[in-house]
Order: C-alpha cells, then structure tokens, then sequence
C-alpha cells in the first residue's frame, strides 16, 4: 500500500490514482466522518474557536468544547468520568503513567496494541506477558504476584486476530486496588449496547475498570480518552505529563465529536445498519472461499497464498474499483488482506466486491 494517496474520500468511496474506489477498508466503521451534522458541527466549532487550541489544557488551552465533550463520552460509556487526550496512542500512556506511582507490574496480553508496550516502558511498569485471550494463564501470573497492585492491559476486541478479550474473568483477578485497563479503540461504536464498547457488551460495571479509546475509528473525529472513576481521572490530570504537556485537540473537533456521541445515543439505525453489512460481507467472503471469523466485528482479515498472490488479487481488485488493503502492520502476523466493513456500504458495492473476488479466483 505504500505511495497509496486518497484524493478525496466519501464514507465508503474514495477517488485515488485516478480511479473511483468503493472502499473496504478503515476504520470509519459508522461512516459518521461524513455525517451532515457531525461535519456542521465541526464547521461552527472553526467559526467559535478557529483551527488549534493553541496551548496545553493546563494552561490556556483548556475550551468549553473539551469538556463538555468529557461529560459526553462518559455519560455514553456509562462511566463516571473521562479525560481527553489528542489521541487514540496516547491515552495508554496518559492511563499508564496515571497508574504508575502505585502499580508496578501490569499483566499484558501478548497480542495487545503496541502502544501498550511503549506506554508501560515509558511509565517504568513491568511487563508479564499471558497468552492471547488466556484469562487461565492470567489468573495463574496473578497468583504470583498477589499483594500487590497490579493492572491487567488487553484489547477489548481483536478485529484481526478474530476474538473479544474475556474481561468478566480478568476482572475477576484483578486486586481490590488494582485495575483493569481495556483498549477499546475498535469497539468503540461497535459493541454493545449503541456501540457504548467491550465492558457494556460484557456486562461490566467496576471501579477497577479503565477504558481507554479513540474517537477517529467509529466515532469518524479524532482524539483519544481514558475513562474510568472520577478519582481515577482526576488523578490523571495531575500526575500524567503526556496530559498536561500535550496541545489538546481543537475544540472544534470536540465539538464534532460530541455530535458523533449524541448521534450514537439517539440512532440505533446506525450500529444495526453495520451490522447488517458485517453479516453480508461474510457470506461474500465465505462463498469465496475466505475463512472467517462468526463475531460481530467489521474487520476480516485473511491470508492469500502467498504474498505475490496477495499483491495480484490486490492489483485486480483496485482496476475493478475495489479497495482492499493488503497490509503488512506491525503486529508480526507478516501480509494479510484486511476487508473492513462500513454501515454506509451499499448492496450494490457488496456486489461490486463479490464480482471482483469471483474473478480473482478465476484469474491465476
């Protein structure tokens, strides 16, 4: 995909290379980056405060916006309180280094975001390791270190690696004064109840609970937040330099993303509407011969057999007007196509992609 430039984009179409693209890729998984209302917020939040913030929140950087778009997202999770951070990588250090002081060993899952790792190191927590989704060997390195703080950091979903972190038992071993930390940077928008992420899908309510997320994948903004207890994000604002060093957002962008939220809470078509389409593309896939996963997640990723072959069907598709990416990310699983699914698909461009995959087939 390198030297791959979008021209211009709408929610599920983009123009690039000249070409005109139904895109499957992303992770604007509600198409709400184009939304009328959300893009009009933004409008009127340039015309309010004009493009930056100008400063760190600790400063003179702080706006209304900011805040009120706090009070949002944490009425929307159903968690007491959250602080935004200005970005999605972010918010794991700001949560790390919030922590720290009194937690000095967090349980990891191997697979979990890589921001995780440079977040812990940065914030001198020791990382132990557990097996992919393995609350069993999480339990057993508890036990180990029982009587002391400690935190448990994994990934509320794993799109790419088909699963959905286990969090009842992890918080089951989680000490009293210890902590929970899920990245919901992918279910955010997708899972639960009007997409309100992994801990409401799961059935969670805890004071050890820590979300961290990102507002530039379904919620179609940009920024980063944790969310937990207000103790807990008061206790970010001032121990966390990443926060308190950091320009914030625009508060134009937070005021698009209160839109997003607030949009979310009244309209479930939306969330219902994805997952229409996740179910559609999947029988696509399946009938071509892809292995898939069966959760209700907008991301499938697959293996071709080979990269050369990946890199043709890849070719053949883009010259039929369909964007797959076929990626190579830093999560050591090599060169995979990832196909992601957008509530603003169309059945006509579910269509367009089956045609193109039947004919890759076909193809040597």
């Amino acid at each position: 995909m390198s030297g791959f430039a979008v021209e211009s984009a709408g929610a599920a179409t983009a123009h690039a290379g000249g070409r005109d693209l139904a895109v499957f890729a992303g992770c604007d998984y509600l198409g709400l980056a184009h939304e009328p209302e959300i893009v009009d917020a933004l409008r009127r939040g340039l015309e309010r405060y004009g493009v930056s913030a100008g400063a760190s929140r600790a400063t003179t950087g702080n706006a209304a916006a900011h805040e009120e778009l706090e009070h949002d997202l944490a009425r929307f999770l159903r968690l007491e309180a959250a602080l935004l951070v200005p970005d999605g990588y972010l918010s794991n250090l700001v949560a790390a280094q919030g922590i720290g002081p009194e937690c000095r060993t967090a349980l990891v899952d191997r697979e979990a975001h890589v921001s995780f790792q440079d977040a812990l190191a940065a914030a001198d927590i020791r990382v132990a390791p557990y097996d992919f989704l393995s609350a069993h060997m999480a339990t057993v390195m508890a036990e180990e270190i029982r009587g002391r703080p400690f935190a448990v950091c994994t990934d509320g979903v794993y799109p790419v690696m088909r699963g959905i972190a286990p969090l009842r038992e992890l918080l089951a071993l989680v000490p009293r004064d210890g902590w929970l930390v899920v990245d919901d940077c992918h279910a955010t928008g997708v899972l639960g109840e009007r997409g309100r992420g992994t801990h409401d899908h799961c059935g969670i309510s805890d004071p050890r609970l820590v979300v961290t997320g990102t507002l530039s994948k379904a919620l179609g903004c940009f920024g980063g937040f944790v969310a937990g207890t207000r103790g807990l994000v008061e206790t970010l604002r001032s121990r966390s330099r990443a926060f308190t060093a950091s320009t914030p957002i625009p508060p134009a962008l937070a005021l698009a993303g209160s839109a997003a939220v607030r949009f979310l809470e009244r309209d479930g078509a939306r969330v219902a509407m994805l997952s229409r389409n996740v179910d559609r593309v999947r029988e696509v896939l399946q009938a071509n011969g892809v292995d898939v996963h069966r959760l209700p997640l907008p991301v499938f990723a697959w293996k071709a057999t080979s990269p050369d072959d990946g890199r043709r069907i890849h070719e053949l598709l883009l010259d039929r007007g369909i964007l797959v990416p076929h990626v190579t990310y830093p999560d050591g699983l090599g060169s995979y196509f990832r196909l992601a699914v957008s509530a603003a698909h169309t059945d006509s461009a579910i269509d367009r992609l089956d045609a193109a995959l039947q004919e890759s087939r076909r193809t040597p």
